[in-house]
């Protein structure tokens, strides 16, 4: 089973395009971005030492920096309005600049990179970062629901990261278009006042989204990488028809929801998230009497007949996170038991003659 690792943000909502001048001036944002540059290829290095094969990231997040200043959502009659930027705008040059970075890093590093577009806090209702009104996080689900918005945003923001995408194909694993978005979505879990999308424009953006993915071939008229979303529970996949939406890598997150074990893979379905610490008892582990470590969430995975996961998570400080010294000790241990079980399985069988 290959396993890639969740970075899956250093700042979250600006780790790509520009920092916010409120808090990065203008005169310091170079040294800013070499000094950030650094530490990714630090631990980059890192992952593709202890033996992940990729690196799944969120680019734009909630959209902190997709629209700062007179660009920013704005409150209107109860909503938050919010415009894709102008295909002008300079956010745009230094996103792809940034994301190219990444991809000639993956290329250096033997890593892939699975790009996550954006979060399901990009819909949730505005709200101001702190006492900065220009500066403000989610309120951007009108580039969900409104066709026209979707449109506009798509082809500013996620078809020149696609062209750029195939001229480096090697470094994509696959194009994730959002990460949960079943949370963003009013009623479909509970009630709650920070969702703003219905299911019917949140399924038109992930499947025009996905169409547009599904556009980008190789000469031999074969997709250019799979498309992904990265849902919060299996049942989903189901429910929201994943594979009529044109989605072409089912992925679901476990978090032993409702206390129920994971259940058997179905084809090439992956667990996008998992946690790596003891935050919640899997059932599979509590059965057989395991410990709740990193390696036996693994090798359950594995088990149960998945191709691959991703643990959660390398830069993350949540309770479902623990990435200690301990933790890289028991992948790397892990990782290493894997190589040699898909090596022997490599060899021909030995001569008997």
């Amino acid at each position: 089973m290959r396993v890639g690792i969740n970075y899956p943000w250093i700042d979250y909502g600006w780790d790509f395009g520009p920092p916010p001048e409120a808090w990065v001036p203008r005169d310091r944002a170079a040294d800013w971005s070499a000094a950030r540059r650094r530490r990714i290829e630090e631990d980059f290095r890192a992952f593709a030492a202890l033996g992940f094969f990729a690196v799944r990231w969120f680019l734009l997040g909630d959209g902190l920096n997709y629209g700062t200043g007179e660009y920013a959502p704005r409150p209107e009659g109860g909503d938050w309005i919010f415009d894709p930027l102008p295909p002008e705008h300079p956010f745009h040059p230094r996103l792809l600049d940034d994301f190219q970075f990444v991809l000639d890093l993956c290329r250096s590093s033997g890593l892939k990179l699975l790009p996550v577009l954006l979060d399901c806090s990009w819909c949730f209702r505005g709200t101001p970062a702190g006492a900065r009104p220009e500066i403000v996080k989610g309120g951007r689900s009108g580039v969900i629901r409104d066709p026209s918005r979707r449109e506009a945003f798509l082809d500013r923001v996620l078809d020149p990261l696609l062209d750029l995408s195939l001229s480096r194909r090697d470094s994509i694993h696959a194009w994730e278009l959002m990460n949960e978005p079943e949370w963003a979505v009013r009623g479909f879990w509970r009630r709650g006042r920070r969702r703003t999308t219905g299911l019917g424009g949140m399924k038109g953006f992930l499947a025009e989204g996905a169409r547009r993915i599904a556009l980008r071939r190789l000469q031999d008229g074969t997709p250019a990488f799979p498309s992904s979303v990265g849902f919060a529970h299996w049942d989903t996949l189901e429910r929201w028809d994943s594979a009529g939406l044109g989605l072409t890598l089912p992925q679901f997150h476990y978090y032993a929801q409702g206390g129920r074990p994971l259940p058997e893979a179905a084809g090439e379905c992956v667990v996008g998230e998992f946690a790596s610490a003891e935050e919640r008892a899997w059932p599979d582990l509590q059965l057989c009497g395991e410990a709740q470590t990193l390696t036996n969430r693994l090798e359950c995975i594995e088990r149960k007949g998945y191709p691959e996961c991703f643990v959660w998570s390398a830069r993350a400080v949540d309770r479902a996170t623990r990435w200690t010294e301990v933790e890289r000790r028991e992948f790397a241990a892990y990782s290493r038991g894997s190589i040699r079980a898909l090596s022997a399985d490599a060899e021909p069988p030995a001569s008997t003659g």
